[in-house]
């Protein structure tokens, strides 16, 4: 799948690329490597071009999908909150409308994990009344447990509450001939428990809460069956009863937090798969005698790079010291002349003070011919011997957009990565862990070349740049737009 993923970055299409990178994520998701497939996915998300006709928004909702439940893994709420959001608009676009209204369903699941009872109930009311729009009847009444469970506890809410209860019993049609729930449905019968409570028929709510037990209960559901007994038997002031299951809720609230803290320990601990690194590692190092002659190539080519580097250096060091030395010349003389004609002006000597203020106007044009000079020696940097090769001057060619002009090709874009490489290797070194669009995107920004002139040199969208500079950005820089790249690269160099 990586040999996939490389292959497609380079020769495949918008959609391509995003599968390739959703299908390498799925990978190392079940490899446990959750923050690898995180940042795979999210690399597959700067591939799509959403403003593209064909755009693929069925994978890049799923994309999304995975993401939301990485996140749920990680106990990273909010990123959950916003992945599932993305997933619903792109549902939407692919014309999924069940799945998307699910989505919004899964982001009031979040807000009920964050405790935001308020925002929780409003998308719950909105997912009900889109479910039933569309005409699933069935899908609204399941989302109506959840509005049970934010009114179960809330006297206030009894109505709301009853009418629930009621419209899930009458017409949802999972119940069987004798009007039973299947066992992992029955949690609805605690609801219905908790309404006849509040209306004080305590019987009946005794009635439906011990129907909430079924063979192999998990803690979560004996945890809601025996709180609502113990509060039934409290409420009858049975001194026996109440001991009773005040025990067995207390222990099985300390087993259900329990499993809780080991499930989310061990979630936590297999994020990375440090097996699958040390293996890898291995496999590196079978490969390092191979790399050895390289090695010594590379170093060979640094050296003669150092050198040139160090006598470029000499030779401007050499040329600021001379411009130098005449600038302070001039200065020095403009200096003198200036005293004699304070002095000749002490003296009224007309004709001498104007020959003496026409030698100054000389001389403050060669001062400001040296301080050109001297800031040319000076503001020259590394990217002159880059700017000037020939490969880029092949690339400023196809800069201007005539007839005939075709954009680079798949050899021009590699002379260009090399001689990047020969020029600035700090800086290359520097944007390594870049993609192969977005190393050839940093470059051109650092050559002057504007956001459409780059889309038309790589035949693709602005978007698909916009996009993949932002990704880049947040790589090199942390930083969370595409409009800083510019400024940030031309720092690094």
């Amino acid at each position: 799948l990586r040999e996939a993923v490389n292959y497609f970055d380079s020769h495949g299409t918008h959609n391509e690329r995003l599968r390739a990178h959703y299908l390498l994520g799925c990978a190392y998701r079940d490899m446990g490597e959750a923050p690898r497939a995180i940042e795979i996915w999210q690399d597959g998300i700067t591939c799509a071009d959403t403003t593209a006709a064909d755009c693929d928004y069925s994978v890049l909702a799923r994309v999304y999908c995975h993401l939301a439940f990485t996140y749920h893994q990680q106990l990273l709420f909010s990123y959950e909150l916003e992945a599932h959001r993305q997933a619903s608009r792109y549902e939407y676009l692919a014309g999924d409308t069940l799945y998307a209204i699910y989505e919004q369903k899964m982001c009031a699941n979040v807000y009920l994990l964050q405790n935001k009872a308020d925002s929780a109930e409003i998308l719950l009311q909105d997912v009900i009344r889109l479910y039933r729009q569309h005409g699933y009847d069935q899908e609204a009444l399941q989302s109506s447990i959840l509005l049970m469970h934010l009114y179960a506890n809330n006297p206030g809410r009894l109505p709301e509450l009853k009418q629930l209860v009621e419209r899930y019993d009458a017409e949802c049609t999972l119940f069987d001939e004798a009007h039973e729930l299947p066992p992992d449905k029955r949690l609805f019968y605690y609801y219905k428990g908790r309404a006849f409570e509040e209306c004080s028929q305590l019987d009946s709510a005794e009635y439906y809460y011990r129907k909430v037990h079924r063979p192999n209960s998990p803690y979560v559901i004996l945890n809601s069956m025996y709180e609502g007994l113990l509060s039934v038997f409290n409420k009858r002031h049975q001194a026996d009863s109440i001991a009773k299951y005040a025990q067995l809720y207390c222990a099985v609230n300390d087993s259900s937090i329990a499993i809780k803290d080991q499930e989310r320990t061990a979630i936590l601990a297999a994020s990375y798969n440090y097996n699958h690194y040390q293996h890898e590692a291995f496999e590196n190092t079978k490969k390092a005698h191979a790399a050895n002659l390289r090695f010594i190539l590379v170093s060979v080519v640094l050296l003669v790079i150092a050198v040139s580097t160090a006598f470029f250096i000499r030779n401007s060091k050499k040329k600021r010291v001379e411009q130098t030395a005449r600038y302070n010349a001039s200065i020095a003389e403009r200096r003198r002349l200036q005293n004699e004609i304070d002095n000749l002006k002490e003296k009224n000597y007309d004709a001498i003070i104007a020959q003496k203020e026409k030698e100054i106007k000389a001389l403050n044009q060669s001062i400001a011919i040296h301080e050109k000079a001297l800031h040319r020696v000076t503001a020259k940097n590394r990217m002159t011997d880059f700017e000037e090769s020939e490969i880029v001057k092949t690339f400023n060619s196809k800069r201007v957009f005539r007839k005939g002009v075709s954009a680079p090709n798949k050899e021009e874009w590699k002379r260009l990565v090399v001689q990047f490489q020969q020029d600035m290797p700090l800086a290359y070194a520097a944007m390594s862990g870049l993609s192969p669009l977005q190393f050839q995107i940093c470059i051109l920004l650092l050559l002057g070349y504007e956001e459409g002139e780059i889309a038309v040199m790589q035949e693709t969208k602005p978007q698909v740049i916009t996009n993949a500079k932002a990704r880049a950005n947040k790589k090199l820089f942390l930083a969370v737009d595409s409009g800083s790249l510019r400024d940030h690269l031309t720092d690094l160099v």
